[in-house]
């Protein structure tokens, strides 16, 4: 039995059991920083490597295959925190809703959370989505933002990247094949009250992060949630930022076939170039030494007659923080632990639970962020 160690953000509780599905570079992060906090963690992993690493770490740990032992998780723990590539949390998060868990947070990539919820409420799961940066804590920002305004434009620009400011200037910070897929799946976002798909490199643009600079900006498929809860939002966009130069780069890729996931056979090998482009970056990419941008700004309606605007910036690097991996990897894998430990914590709300819903616990996640040294430049209304 543990208590939370974050006097001033957390009342002292008694520790439940939380378990991490998924030992990779987030969720080692989730487990360590939930450990931080004084409760009981198990680790859940298909993968021998990372369940030795999480027992050389201290953490109970657990061989399985998570499809499989879903119903062995749901009756162990009292939150499951899923960090899983997108493939597997597609079929993991149903197979642990149905095993009975009663709390999942989580981070993963689900095409269509949404669609999980009447199954969910059906059987008394909470299942809070997109719990990590962005989506995550953007959609939480944009949940404080929209009670602060009538909400009439939102735009969201996060931005994983290099310290160093080069073309390809991205760190192997998290799931290679997830990156590739990001830039070639289709951005949904609203423009001028219309629906509309965006192609991430035809419909790039250039954009001015007020006071840090400018960058290329790709829009991508991150507002998930927030374009069924806000949508009386105009104009709502999702933009991921990178160097200059980088989306020239990824078009040239294109052009060359290099984002297909057409297969083809080479000297007796089936081969897809999206999945080799994949596997070099994994290779080639440096692993550390990496910054992030993330810039939410909403205007809107403060009172009848009077518009305003409200911004939150974030710029911070991983040499500032003195930590020993990837600045954008510490930043998901902590906002994900709190989100779960807050969604232990609250009211028990069966279905799907998009995060912009969880804007009451923003103070508590920037006062815990700020103990980090991670402070956010906040403007406006």
């Amino acid at each position: 039995m543990g208590n939370i160690l974050l006097e001033g953000i957390y009342d002292l509780v008694e520790s439940p059991l939380f378990c991490v599905v998924g030992f990779g570079r987030v969720g080692e992060v989730t487990a360590a920083e939930l450990s931080s906090m004084g409760v009981d963690v198990s680790v859940y992993d298909a993968s021998i490597s990372r369940v030795r690493a999480a027992r050389e770490l201290g953490f109970d740990s657990h061989l399985v295959d998570v499809i499989g032992a879903a119903s062995r998780i749901a009756h162990d723990c009292d939150v499951a925190a899923t960090a899983l590539p997108s493939g597997v949390a597609e079929e993991a998060i149903p197979a642990l809703i149905n095993a009975g868990s009663r709390i999942i947070v989580d981070v993963s990539y689900i095409r269509d959370p949404l669609a999980l919820h009447d199954t969910a409420r059906e059987r008394g799961a909470m299942v809070v989505v997109d719990a990590g940066l962005a989506p995550g804590l953007s959609n939480i920002i944009a949940g404080s933002v929209a009670g602060l305004l009538s909400l009439k434009r939102l735009m969201i620009y996060v931005g994983g990247v290099s310290s160093s400011e080069d073309v390809l200037g991205i760190v192997a910070s998290w799931n290679m094949e997830d990156l590739v897929e990001e830039y070639t799946r289709p951005a949904r976002a609203r423009v001028g009250g219309r629906s509309v798909l965006l192609d991430p490199l035809l419909d790039a643009r250039s954009v001015e992060v007020p006071g840090v600079g400018v960058f290329d900006a790709l829009p991508t498929d991150g507002l998930r949630t927030l374009l069924y809860t806000m949508s009386d939002v105009d104009t709502m966009v999702e933009y991921t930022l990178r160097y200059k130069g980088h989306v020239d780069l990824l078009r040239a890729l294109r052009r060359l076939g290099l984002l297909s996931s057409r297969s083809y056979v080479v000297e007796g090998c089936t081969i897809t170039p999206r999945k080799l482009l994949a596997r070099l970056l994994e290779e080639k990419l440096p692993r550390s030494d990496d910054r992030v941008i993330l810039y939410v700004s909403g205007e809107g309606e403060v009172e009848e007659g009077y518009n305003g605007r409200v911004e939150y910036l974030l710029d911070v690097r991983q040499r500032e923080l003195a930590l020993d991996k990837p600045v954008l990897t510490f930043l998901t894998g902590f906002v994900h632990a709190h989100v779960a430990y807050e969604s232990y914590l609250g009211e028990h709300r069966p279905g799907v639970v998009p995060p912009e819903r969880l804007s009451a616990i923003l103070p508590r996640i920037l006062r815990a962020l700020e103990r980090r040294g991670v402070v956010f430049r906040v403007e406006g209304a």
